[in-house]
């Protein structure tokens, strides 16, 4: 589990700023890969006493909500329309 960290940690220092023409060419497994990446950083956040925001749904939930957001017209990157999404 540890090694599943560092390896996404290095993948996500090595790989550009996703943004929404970035989001529009990504294969869906690397779009599904890039979600649970905010994901985790979201859990890694509350347990260091930051402001808990929570997700109840799986990760492909999240991209087709993000792609849906894409196709609707939003321009913004996917961690902030993914921060629009949290379980209120």
């Amino acid at each position: 589990m540890k090694r599943l960290v560092v390896l996404l940690i290095l993948f996500l220092a090595c790989t550009p700023r996703v943004d929404h023409a970035r989001w529009t060419h990504m294969p869906q497994p690397e779009k599904t890969l890039y979600v649970k990446s905010l994901l985790g950083a979201e859990k890694v956040k509350a347990a260091k006493g930051g402001t808990p925001r929570s997700y109840s749904h799986p990760p492909e939930d999240y991209v087709k909500r993000i792609d849906a957001a894409y196709a609707a017209g939003d321009s913004r990157e996917p961690s902030a329309i993914l921060g629009d999404l949290r379980d209120r």
